[in-house]
């Protein structure tokens, strides 16, 4: 998963201290109990996540888990935890996918944080998720202030502050340490200094030249597409999220991947958006308006070129591969695949034959009469000599042909997918015909008048998310139409 953080745009002059302009951050207090101190080979055995929002603790999480290679002797001595109690505990694999919901949209706050994200980032890695957030280090923090200290560990720092600990080396009970350290640290650092080092750790959000902060924060928090032009009204770029507003403001980081996203951010404009009743009205928004509009820069999903599959013909001597545009062939033949251009369809299908030792003259990829010369080296079985029938060859072929048969269409006709969005209160049916998204409408009143819409285009793209939806949520709620 990848999470952008929600952070406060201050203005130029603002006479917002820089702690209530901390406390304003939706925060995560983290502290993970590791069982070495190697990221590569040791693990996270436990983790906690304090919640805070407006300067309070509204939530505590935290999580047991069975280390890979068991808990070390001298660990479970200084924690009081035993072995034997983390054997039924999950793997961090397993919590992953809720902890980085945990963290996601919040600036996560530890104690010699670096440790703690190295581990976190191993752990998220190996479970697929992509996860990102803002840091922000009280180890860090204390060395500015106290400079003058012998010491700036946890333990240090809590005896000084006179901060109570009923456990060490627990993570719950430690987060709880570090917030109140922030809490000391807050209140007695002095301005200036405090201010400086939060904003030295946390990669402030830029406001475009052209946009003011205020305009940011009135975006809405809900799914949709939105637009970046640039001078002129030139359309740079269309792009949707779940969260408009969150998504929006993460484009003027200052850790931009590439040139030409720092590119495109210098040169936003003005902001527009459309909301959506939800993720998948988003996602087929975006689509269309990309091929429609062809914003500068949009690159995957700008073309919209004639799709193309391999129909399978029978003729008299077996079936017989042909390439035809999507649409161009009778219903009732069949075909598989869904191509955007010859060479990848010929690439495709000389791959599938090489790998099910098919004949490539027989599939009409290689001229000639006879034993082809993939007969001599093993390749081919000999369909093109007699060596092995045409049925053997083509059952091989349809084999191979299955992971790519476009799916049926699993309605006898047009249907309007429902999308609700029950907090906004708003809802969207989705007209949709053999994987063709005709139109969204947010009145069923308007659905009739959609239907006699001149038939669109078969897309890849809204294919693939609707087949994606479908998969997902198994029980959308759909009107036959």
């Amino acid at each position: 998963m990848f999470c952008v953080c929600r952070f406060l745009l201050t203005p130029p002059g603002s006479d917002v201290t820089a702690a209530a302009s901390l406390f304003t951050r939706a925060l995560a207090i983290v502290d993970v109990q590791i069982t070495g101190m190697h990221p590569d080979k040791d693990c996270i055995w436990e983790v906690a996540v304090l919640h805070v929002d407006g300067g309070s603790v509204t939530a505590r999480h935290s999580w047991l888990i069975n280390p890979v290679g068991g808990l070390p002797a001298r660990v479970s001595r200084t924690s009081g935890v035993l072995p034997a109690e983390l054997l039924d505990q999950p793997r961090f694999t397993e919590i992953a996918a809720e902890l980085a919901r945990c963290l996601e949209g919040r600036v996560v706050v530890g104690h010699n944080l670096r440790v703690a994200h190295a581990f976190l980032r191993r752990g998220f890695a190996l479970a697929g998720q992509r996860v990102r957030y803002r840091q922000l280090c009280t180890l860090q923090l204390a060395r500015a202030a106290w400079p003058d200290l012998p010491c700036h560990s946890l333990d240090a720092l809590c005896a000084g502050q006179a901060i109570n600990r009923f456990f060490q080396h627990r993570a719950l009970p430690d987060a709880e340490a570090v917030w109140q350290l922030l809490l000391k640290l807050v209140a007695q650092v002095p301005e200036d200094v405090l201010s400086r080092q939060v904003g030295r750790q946390l990669r402030k959000a830029a406001v475009p030249r052209f946009m003011t902060a205020e305009r940011l924060q009135a975006l809405p928090a809900r799914p949709g597409v939105y637009y970046f032009y640039g001078e002129n009204q030139a359309l740079l770029y269309i792009g949707k999220s779940r969260n408009l507003r969150q998504r929006v403001q993460s484009h003027f980081q200052n850790d931009h991947h590439s040139r030409r996203s720092l590119q495109m951010a210098q040169q936003v404009r003005d902001i527009r958006v459309q909301p959506t009743a939800g993720e998948l009205g988003a996602l087929l928004l975006e689509s269309a308006e990309v091929k429609r509009l062809l914003p500068l820069y949009n690159r995957q999903l700008r073309r919209q070129r004639d799709l193309l599959t391999w129909a399978l013909i029978a003729g008299a001597d077996g079936l017989q591969p042909e390439l035809q545009a999507v649409g161009q062939g009778a219903a009732e033949i069949s075909s598989v695949g869904l191509f955007r251009s010859q060479r990848q369809a010929h690439a495709w299908l000389r791959s599938e034959a090489g790998r099910s030792q098919l004949c490539l003259r027989v599939l009409g990829l290689e001229r000639g009469k006879g034993a082809c010369f993939a007969t001599q080296l093993g390749a081919c079985r000999g369909a093109c000599c007699g060596r092995e029938s045409r049925e053997v060859h083509d059952a091989r072929l349809l084999a191979g042909c299955e992971q790519l048969r476009i799916a049926s269409w699993p309605w006898s006709g047009p249907v309007a997918l429902v999308e609700r969005d029950l907090e906004q209160r708003v809802c969207q049916w989705h007209v949709l015909d053999q994987w063709r998204h005709v139109a969204t409408v947010d009145d069923p009143g308007l659905i009739e008048a959609a239907r006699q819409q001149p038939a669109q285009a078969f897309s890849l793209d809204a294919y693939h998310i609707l087949r994606s939806h479908l998969r997902r949520f198994p029980h959308t709620e759909v009107v036959v139409l």
